[in-house]
């Protein structure tokens, strides 16, 4: 098809020089009609030149103070040796002959813009046809610059070039008298008083960064063990330095799926505690590590002994290794061995990693020794014995993996040679143990216990995924080496087969905003799901526990609430974009045409979290640096504040003082430089256990262009996670 040639039509570009005529003699007429259109008619939107300079040397005496009658504006361009350009001061009088009234320059000054927005719309046309014949450029830069050509036409706020700095003191001026008189606010409230009283708002242009550590405490000790999807265990730490994994998550219908960690989080030496479960179970967390309960995912600080907790029924991951049978006779007689010493030895890793078939076949081996069947109290019982309880742990995750659930306990009835005992008793892993396992040699002994299982529990297809399992200890084992993963969308995953828990006050402002502003808020959240953050709010907004939501857990007297506050929540002008490989040209597309769409309007953009947006540079740092100016560039394009989440780094690990500083910025590159307000995140209980005020956060501000810096308190609702004002609660 052949390119348009838009130079040799001879079409003539939209404009109407009687019109432009008709505002100038008005201007020369009437003295007020200068203010009447000066915000409204810009100066390229003459389309004859010397209309241009005639425009521009009265809004110079406007702007002054002075009148634009004839005599003045004729005096004023002879002082810039502008008269004869213009045609003298015949051409001055020509225009004011022309006019009659100036009643309609407001209508006049509207039609000439609308002629000199068709002229720009022709002229980014040909200019974006020019990129697209621009093949040696990528074409991400070529959408971008289009879009931006045309998106620029549809902004209220034309570009001014250069503006005397007398015009921008009189607007700055008049915009401290409003906001004196309280006729406009500072700017754009949060609701958190404290926090809008130190930073007058948040300002239009502005990049506000609101940084912390990730996962503030929630984190395991660095031998925590965790299945894989190829059947193998492996610690925390290793998962760390590893950079890569596929492990289990819990999902919303409460069953369990494979999911790819997002981040590894390496969160120094801190205070651990030990939770031991009746099964036998443990593991060692601090104290901001949420548990699943039965009303929720609970901090550990808040879970008492006698507590039940979640661990999983099945964990049904297997291997792909294939070993030859003798070898797996060879090394169930030597875990029968080492079980039988008091030496910690283990299970080796290779078993774990085996096919079903062949794990069956190991564990059958292993249980033809050292078990004993029995029946108490017409309950029936496997029980292995053994002194490693290593051993008998890494048995019972194995039987966990064909939904055998067993305890381990000390057994303190063999006084002569203490042992440990893995006890088999609930029917249905009886009927599971039976089914799937067996034990060789034992097969009438066996039998005998099925008989003693009723019919249901041997065929009833369990659709439970959680067993509750109680808390019978929970005790400070001291400082050790901790890390964290984060897991996307359902942020929980298996260690030591019990479910562990791994955004809030960005979420907490974006909502604020949009509720008491109705401006149109952007939230692009790179790491959580658009579900979850809806999710989050509905919590929020009803004041219910988010778990309990999440889970369907929900009392009849609290529907109502919910149904309110999905009401609500549906009427704000709350933009979603959970796109999880978001680059700073998409968000860019992604904002213009939002504000396009709500008349040049928008209240705030907000980016969970910087440290995951994508880039093209192999240098992080420099990519980083490049963002946030990118960031900033756009925050002023488009004259709305923008926040960033942003991580801080291992810095504040390393000193005695862990009050984070701007320095401690992840990859901080350019963003304490090119940010207008730094908000860090602090939560003394996250470092000192002993904190008696545990769910107090501190914002510290390190960096406000605009004001003082200092620090805001508030209090934190997990449950609801929600931020509120720690001198009165938020409405």
């Amino acid at each position: 098809m052949d390119t348009p040639n838009f130079r040799s039509t001879n079409l003539i570009p939209p404009q109407n020089i009687e019109v432009e005529e008709a505002i100038l003699g008005g201007i020369l007429l009437d003295p007020e009609a200068i203010g009447r259109v000066a915000e409204k008619l810009v100066p390229e939107a003459f389309y004859i030149p010397t209309h241009i300079d005639i425009y521009q040397a009265a809004l110079a005496l406007n702007s002054q103070g002075k009148p634009t009658d004839l005599l003045t504006l004729t005096d004023w361009l002879i002082d810039q040796n502008q008269l004869e350009k213009i045609g003298g001061q015949a051409k001055l009088i020509q225009l004011l002959e022309r006019t009659v009234s100036a009643v309609n320059i407001d209508s006049l000054a509207v039609l000439v813009m609308d002629k000199y927005i068709r002229r720009e719309l022709i002229k980014a046309g040909t200019e974006v046809t020019q990129l697209g014949f621009a093949t040696e450029r990528p074409l991400e830069t070529v959408l971008d610059e289009s879009e931006q050509q045309i998106l620029n036409l549809t902004q209220a706020r034309p570009k001014q070039g250069l503006t005397p700095i007398k015009e921008i003191v009189a607007t700055t001026y008049q915009d401290i008298q409003d906001r004196h008189d309280k006729l406009i606010p500072p700017g754009l409230t949060s609701d958190f008083s404290d926090l809008d009283g130190m930073t007058g708002g948040f300002q239009r242009s502005d990049l506000i960064i609101i940084a912390g550590r990730p996962s503030m405490g929630k984190c395991l000790a660095y031998d925590s063990e965790i299945v894989l999807a190829d059947g193998s265990i492996k610690t925390i730490q290793e998962l760390y330095h590893q950079q890569q994994a596929e492990i289990l998550t819990l999902n919303d219908n409460w069953k369990f799926s494979l999911t790819k960690p997002s981040a590894y989080v390496d969160d120094g030496i801190k205070p651990v505690f030990k939770v031991t479960t009746r099964l036998g179970r443990s593991i060692e967390t601090t104290l901001t590590h949420p548990f699943l309960t039965l009303d929720g995912w609970q901090k550990l600080a808040e879970i008492e002994v006698g507590d039940r907790i979640g661990i999983p029924i099945s964990l049904p991951v297997f291997g792909s290794e294939i070993s030859a049978d003798c070898q797996l006779l060879d090394w169930s007689k030597q875990v029968e061995m080492w079980g039988s010493c008091s030496v910690q030895t283990i299970i080796p890793a290779y078993i774990f990693k085996l096919i079903r078939p062949q794990v069956v076949l190991f564990l059958r081996c292993l249980f033809a020794t050292n078990t004993y069947l029995s029946v108490l109290n017409d309950t029936p019982h496997i029980v292995y014995r053994g002194e490693s309880v290593k051993i008998l742990r890494q048995i019972q995750h194995l039987l966990l993996r064909f939904r055998i659930i067993s305890s381990i306990e000390f057994n303190v009835t063999n006084n002569i040679n203490p042992e440990w005992k893995l006890s088999i008793i609930e029917s249905r892993s009886i009927a599971s143990f039976i089914n799937e396992i067996g034990i060789l040699g034992e097969e009438d002994e066996l039998e005998k216990l099925s008989l003693l299982i009723s019919e249901d529990d041997k065929n009833r297809e369990d659709l439970r995924q959680v067993y509750w399992d109680e808390i019978v200890s929970i005790e400070y084992t001291g400082e050790k080496q901790v890390y964290d993963l984060t897991i996307p969308d359902t942020h929980n995953f298996v260690a030591n087969d019990i479910c562990v828990h791994n955004t809030a006050i960005s979420l907490n402002i974006a909502y604020n905003m949009a509720r008491l502003h109705k401006l149109p808020v952007l939230v692009f959240s790179l790491e959580m799901s658009k579900d979850q953050l809806v999710q989050r709010l509905i919590a929020s907004e009803a004041g219910v526990d988010s778990n309990r939501l999440r889970a369907g857990r929900i009392s009849p007297n609290e529907w109502d609430s919910v149904y309110k506050a999905v009401d609500r929540i549906s009427e704000l002008p709350i933009f979603i974009d959970d796109n999880a490989s978001m680059m700073l040209m998409e968000m860019r597309s992604q904002a213009r045409k939002l504000q396009a769409e709500h008349g040049g309007t928008l209240g705030l953009i907000m980016i969970d979290y910087l440290q995951l947006m994508e880039g093209s540079s192999e240098n992080r740092v420099q990519e980083i640096s490049k963002i946030t100016r990118g960031l900033k560039g756009l925050a002023r394009e488009l004259q709305v504040p923008l926040i960033a989440l942003s991580q801080l780094s291992r810095g504040v690990e390393a000193r005695n003082n862990k009050r984070p500083m701007m320095s401690d910025l992840r990859e901080s590159g350019s963003i304490e430089q090119d940010a207008d307000l730094i908000i860090m995140l602090y939560r003394d209980a996250y470092y000192n256990p002993d904190t008696p005020d545990r769910d107090i956060t501190e914002l510290i501000i390190t960096k406000h262009r605009n004001g003082p810096t200092g620090v805001v308190k508030l209090v934190f609702d997990p449950a609801l996670t929600k931020f509120k004002n720690l001198a009165r609660p938020m409405n």
